[in-house]
């Protein structure tokens, strides 16, 4: 069995990135839409990049597919 470990970004009122193009930043509340990210490391530019751009808290969280 081989299982990959992905890794999303969920806002602390729980919502998912979806996407984040031109300044629009896309949010749902399911995780089966979101951004995934193959490596850890740039989702947490990304989170960074969304926290200075959309004053957003995000976590990163792994998503197990």
């Amino acid at each position: 069995m081989n299982i990959t470990t992905e890794y999303v970004l969920l806002t602390d009122d729980q919502n998912y990135v979806v996407e984040y193009l031109i300044g629009e930043l896309v949010l749902s509340n399911s995780i089966t839409e979101a951004m995934k990210f193959n490596d850890e490391k740039i989702a947490l530019r990304f989170k960074d990049r969304l926290k200075q751009s959309c004053q957003l808290t995000l976590s990163v969280n792994t998503y197990i597919d």
